[in-house]
């Protein structure tokens, strides 16, 4: 419940953040249709260039911020109710991937990079990242792993 709490209470920062950094580079964000709507008042992960990552890293957590918590809750509610460990577990992943594949998925420049990362700076991305940028890669690297995996028990 923690990490819920967590991700709850960081929104109105990183909304500070990204609303800072836009005003430091002379772009204009209306913080209040963000905050109505985050999901669709921010800009879109398309248009966001590949060599601004502080900016992708901003967008992305705050839509996690917001979708996240609720399937936290929903999967602690199922626990709370005896379902079955190994279902709330997968269940949960499943719930957890979808998400950030569809908040992910506009990072195109992003996924190209991983193609062309050696095994070993892949693993130090995944055991010890360093920056946004290596955050982002982070997080694409959990969404392909999830895809083979359940590619497997297709």
């Amino acid at each position: 419940m923690t990490y819920k709490i967590h991700l709850e209470n960081s929104f109105d920062d990183l909304i500070n953040e990204i609303v800072n950094y836009y005003n430091n580079n002379n772009q204009k964000l209306d913080a209040d249709k963000v905050v109505e709507d985050p999901i669709n008042g921010l800009k879109n992960l398309n248009s966001v260039s590949y060599e601004n990552s502080y900016e992708a890293y901003l967008i992305t957590q705050i839509k996690i911020t917001i979708l996240l918590p609720s399937v936290i809750e929903e999967h602690i509610r199922m626990l709370n109710v005896d379902e079955d460990i190994d279902f709330v577990l997968e269940h949960f992943e499943l719930k957890v991937y979808d998400i950030k594949k569809d908040i992910y998925t506009n990072l195109g420049e992003w996924e190209l990079v991983l193609d062309h990362i050696d095994d070993e700076r892949i693993s130090k991305i995944s055991d010890n990242p360093k920056g946004h940028g290596d955050l982002l890669l982070k997080e694409l690297l959990w969404i392909r792993k999830c895809e083979e995996k359940h590619a497997k028990n297709v």
